[in-house]
Protein backbone atom coordinates (compact mmCIF):
# COMPACT_ATOMS: atom_id res chain seq x y z
CA UNK A 1 0.00 0.00 0.00
CA UNK A 2 2.76 2.31 1.04
CA UNK A 3 4.33 1.33 -2.16
CA UNK A 4 1.45 2.04 -4.28
CA UNK A 5 1.06 5.71 -2.28
CA UNK A 6 4.45 6.54 -3.38
CA UNK A 7 4.39 5.40 -7.13
CA UNK A 8 0.98 7.46 -6.93
CA UNK A 9 2.84 10.77 -5.64
CA UNK A 10 5.75 10.32 -8.02
CA UNK A 11 3.64 9.96 -11.07
CA UNK A 12 1.70 13.28 -10.04
CA UNK A 13 4.63 14.72 -9.38
CA UNK A 14 5.83 13.96 -13.44
CA UNK A 15 2.57 14.64 -14.64
CA UNK A 16 2.72 18.53 -12.97
CA UNK A 17 5.39 18.78 -14.61
CA UNK A 18 5.06 17.64 -18.31
CA UNK A 19 1.37 18.68 -18.24
CA UNK A 20 2.04 22.23 -18.51
CA UNK A 21 4.87 21.65 -21.27
CA UNK A 22 2.59 19.29 -23.53
CA UNK A 23 0.10 22.41 -23.13
CA UNK A 24 2.12 24.96 -24.30
CA UNK A 25 3.14 23.08 -27.14
CA UNK A 26 -0.43 22.01 -28.62
CA UNK A 27 -1.35 25.70 -27.89
CA UNK A 28 2.10 27.01 -30.29
CA UNK A 29 0.60 24.59 -32.71
CA UNK A 30 -2.72 25.91 -32.64
CA UNK A 31 -1.40 29.56 -33.06
CA UNK A 32 0.95 28.30 -35.83
CA UNK A 33 -2.08 26.45 -37.32
CA UNK A 34 -4.38 29.85 -37.05
CA UNK A 35 -2.08 31.63 -38.94
CA UNK A 36 -1.11 28.87 -41.60
CA UNK A 37 -5.27 28.68 -42.94
CA UNK A 38 -5.82 31.97 -42.78
CA UNK A 39 -2.57 33.69 -43.76
CA UNK A 40 -3.73 36.70 -45.27
CA UNK A 41 -5.17 38.04 -41.88
CA UNK A 42 -3.07 40.59 -39.57
CA UNK A 43 -5.09 40.53 -36.67
CA UNK A 44 -6.89 37.33 -35.47
CA UNK A 45 -10.09 38.35 -32.84
CA UNK A 46 -11.10 35.33 -30.33
CA UNK A 47 -15.03 35.75 -29.84
CA UNK A 48 -17.86 33.40 -28.74
CA UNK A 49 -21.47 32.77 -30.48
CA UNK A 50 -23.31 31.49 -28.10
CA UNK A 51 -21.60 27.96 -26.50
CA UNK A 52 -18.81 28.17 -29.83
CA UNK A 53 -15.92 29.65 -29.28
CA UNK A 54 -14.19 31.31 -33.25
CA UNK A 55 -12.20 33.68 -34.25
CA UNK A 56 -12.57 36.45 -36.54
CA UNK A 57 -9.86 37.45 -38.70
CA UNK A 58 -9.09 40.62 -40.37
CA UNK A 59 -6.97 42.02 -43.10
CA UNK A 60 -6.01 45.20 -41.12
CA UNK A 61 -4.96 46.28 -37.72
CA UNK A 62 -8.08 48.74 -37.79
CA UNK A 63 -10.01 45.80 -38.07
CA UNK A 64 -12.59 46.85 -40.65
CA UNK A 65 -12.03 44.21 -43.19
CA UNK A 66 -13.15 40.41 -41.84
CA UNK A 67 -11.23 37.88 -44.51
CA UNK A 68 -12.82 35.14 -42.67
CA UNK A 69 -13.36 32.90 -39.27
CA UNK A 70 -11.40 30.36 -37.84
CA UNK A 71 -12.62 27.43 -35.82
CA UNK A 72 -11.07 24.18 -34.01
CA UNK A 73 -13.32 20.90 -35.05
CA UNK A 74 -13.61 17.95 -32.87
CA UNK A 75 -14.12 14.54 -34.40
CA UNK A 76 -13.70 10.76 -32.86
CA UNK A 77 -11.21 9.12 -35.09
CA UNK A 78 -10.54 5.55 -34.69
CA UNK A 79 -8.30 5.79 -31.56
CA UNK A 80 -8.41 9.41 -30.76
CA UNK A 81 -10.17 12.64 -30.66
CA UNK A 82 -8.85 14.41 -33.83
CA UNK A 83 -8.61 18.58 -33.48
CA UNK A 84 -8.59 20.21 -36.45
CA UNK A 85 -8.20 23.91 -37.00
CA UNK A 86 -10.34 25.16 -39.62
CA UNK A 87 -10.72 28.94 -42.02
CA UNK A 88 -13.48 29.71 -43.25
CA UNK A 89 -13.97 32.64 -46.07
CA UNK A 90 -16.82 35.54 -45.29
CA UNK A 91 -19.19 32.89 -47.60
CA UNK A 92 -18.00 30.32 -45.54
CA UNK A 93 -15.86 28.25 -48.47
CA UNK A 94 -12.64 26.50 -46.66
CA UNK A 95 -9.80 28.33 -47.15
CA UNK A 96 -7.13 25.37 -45.73
CA UNK A 97 -7.44 22.92 -42.75
CA UNK A 98 -4.49 21.97 -40.47
CA UNK A 99 -5.03 18.79 -37.92
CA UNK A 100 -2.90 20.16 -34.99
CA UNK A 101 -3.81 16.80 -32.73
CA UNK A 102 -4.59 13.03 -33.80
CA UNK A 103 -3.30 9.42 -32.34
CA UNK A 104 -4.65 7.13 -34.60
CA UNK A 105 -3.02 3.85 -35.74
CA UNK A 106 0.52 4.55 -37.35
CA UNK A 107 0.46 3.91 -40.74
CA UNK A 108 -2.88 3.94 -40.90
CA UNK A 109 -5.31 6.50 -39.64
CA UNK A 110 -1.95 8.92 -39.03
CA UNK A 111 -1.66 9.47 -42.88
CA UNK A 112 -3.82 12.24 -42.23
CA UNK A 113 -0.89 14.47 -41.62
CA UNK A 114 1.56 12.65 -43.96
CA UNK A 115 2.86 14.25 -46.93
CA UNK A 116 3.94 12.47 -50.27
CA UNK A 117 7.02 14.10 -50.63
CA UNK A 118 9.70 15.72 -48.74
CA UNK A 119 8.03 20.07 -48.90
CA UNK A 120 4.61 19.27 -49.83
CA UNK A 121 1.85 20.17 -47.62
CA UNK A 122 -0.31 16.97 -46.08
CA UNK A 123 -2.24 15.66 -49.04
CA UNK A 124 -5.35 14.52 -47.08
CA UNK A 125 -5.06 18.43 -45.95
CA UNK A 126 -4.68 20.09 -49.13
CA UNK A 127 -8.07 18.28 -50.30
CA UNK A 128 -9.92 20.82 -48.00
CA UNK A 129 -8.58 24.18 -49.41
CA UNK A 130 -11.42 25.69 -51.41
CA UNK A 131 -13.83 23.65 -50.91
CA UNK A 132 -17.53 24.74 -49.99
CA UNK A 133 -19.01 23.25 -46.90
CA UNK A 134 -22.53 22.18 -48.60
CA UNK A 135 -22.09 18.72 -50.25
CA UNK A 136 -18.37 18.18 -48.27
CA UNK A 137 -17.85 14.46 -47.66
CA UNK A 138 -15.32 11.69 -48.03
CA UNK A 139 -15.74 9.22 -51.66
CA UNK A 140 -16.84 6.45 -49.94
CA UNK A 141 -20.15 8.77 -48.56
CA UNK A 142 -20.32 9.82 -52.63
CA UNK A 143 -17.83 13.01 -51.66
CA UNK A 144 -15.03 14.67 -53.16
CA UNK A 145 -12.51 14.24 -50.00
CA UNK A 146 -10.71 11.38 -50.98
CA UNK A 147 -10.26 8.51 -47.85
CA UNK A 148 -6.88 7.46 -46.45
CA UNK A 149 -6.75 3.34 -47.60
CA UNK A 150 -7.27 1.44 -44.58
CA UNK A 151 -8.77 4.49 -42.81
CA UNK A 152 -12.09 5.41 -43.66
CA UNK A 153 -13.14 6.39 -39.74
CA UNK A 154 -10.46 8.69 -39.52
CA UNK A 155 -10.72 10.23 -43.08
CA UNK A 156 -14.65 10.46 -42.21
CA UNK A 157 -13.99 11.86 -38.59
CA UNK A 158 -11.98 14.78 -39.99
CA UNK A 159 -14.40 15.74 -42.85
CA UNK A 160 -17.53 15.29 -41.15
CA UNK A 161 -16.67 17.24 -37.87
CA UNK A 162 -14.97 20.00 -40.14
CA UNK A 163 -18.77 20.44 -41.73
CA UNK A 164 -20.41 19.92 -38.43
CA UNK A 165 -18.33 22.82 -36.97
CA UNK A 166 -18.43 25.31 -39.53
CA UNK A 167 -22.14 25.01 -39.87
CA UNK A 168 -22.55 25.67 -36.41
CA UNK A 169 -20.57 28.54 -36.17
CA UNK A 170 -22.73 29.69 -39.86
CA UNK A 171 -25.99 29.41 -37.80
CA UNK A 172 -24.78 30.89 -34.77
CA UNK A 173 -23.08 34.33 -36.06
CA UNK A 174 -25.46 36.99 -36.53
CA UNK A 175 -26.63 37.43 -40.12
CA UNK A 176 -25.44 40.81 -39.69
CA UNK A 177 -22.07 39.69 -39.31
CA UNK A 178 -22.11 37.27 -42.04
CA UNK A 179 -23.39 40.09 -44.16
CA UNK A 180 -21.07 42.71 -43.11
CA UNK A 181 -18.08 40.46 -44.05
CA UNK A 182 -19.04 39.23 -47.42
CA UNK A 183 -19.96 43.00 -48.35
CA UNK A 184 -16.41 44.14 -46.75
CA UNK A 185 -15.16 41.31 -49.14
CA UNK A 186 -16.51 42.60 -51.60
CA UNK A 187 -16.09 46.07 -51.42
CA UNK A 188 -12.45 45.20 -51.27
CA UNK A 189 -12.25 43.48 -54.50
CA UNK A 190 -14.16 47.11 -55.96
CA UNK A 191 -11.47 49.23 -54.44
CA UNK A 192 -8.57 47.00 -55.80
CA UNK A 193 -10.09 47.03 -59.32
CA UNK A 194 -10.70 50.81 -59.69
CA UNK A 195 -7.27 51.42 -58.00
CA UNK A 196 -6.00 49.48 -60.84
CA UNK A 197 -7.85 50.88 -63.53
CA UNK A 198 -6.66 54.43 -62.14
CA UNK A 199 -2.84 53.48 -62.40
CA UNK A 200 -3.57 52.00 -65.78
CA UNK A 201 -5.45 55.34 -66.78
CA UNK A 202 -2.05 57.42 -65.73
CA UNK A 203 0.61 54.96 -67.65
Amino acid sequence: MAYGLVAGLGLGFINSITAPKIAAQEEAARTAAIKEVMPEAKVFDPDTAGDIEYITAYADEAKTHIVGYVITAYGNGFSSTIRTVVGLEPDFTISAIEIVYQSETPGLGDRAVECKEKGQEPWFEVQFDDKPIDGLAVDKDGGNVESITGATITSRAVTNSVVEAANKLEKALPETAIESSTTESDSSISTDDSLTTAERSEQ
